[in-house]
């Protein structure tokens, strides 16, 4: 995945962050307008924060699964192989459902 779209990712797990703790906010909370568009932005942005977060578990098994395939035993190295090959498999489709997610919405009419 390119860095400026890790980069763009990043940023809007940022802002999921950021709304999340605003929609704990007394202020926005007595603000219906404000509460209602921020819970709007908070929904839009938890799918693609959640597919991110397991795109990063998956490359986080990656490195795991590529470290137990230098071990010693060779049922390890086995077992290692079929997880390397489950990770790649799981970041490729997480990849390519990220690359949807960050499409920009059409907007209802």
């Amino acid at each position: 995945m390119k860095a400026s779209i890790l980069a763009k990712l990043e940023t809007l797990v940022e802002r999921y962050e950021e709304v999340q703790h605003l929609l704990g906010d007394p202020d926005v909370i007595g603000d219906q307008d404000k509460f209602r568009a921020l819970s709007r932005e908070y929904s839009q942005l938890e799918e693609v924060t959640k597919c991110f977060q397991e795109f990063q578990q998956a490359q986080e098994d990656l490195v795991a699964a590529e470290e137990m395939a230098n071990e010693d035993d060779a049922e390890m190295r086995e077992m290692a192989q079929e997880e390397i090959k489950e990770a790649k498999a799981t970041i490729e489709r997480l990849n390519d459902e990220l690359q949807i997610l960050l499409l920009p919405k059409r907007s209802k009419r």
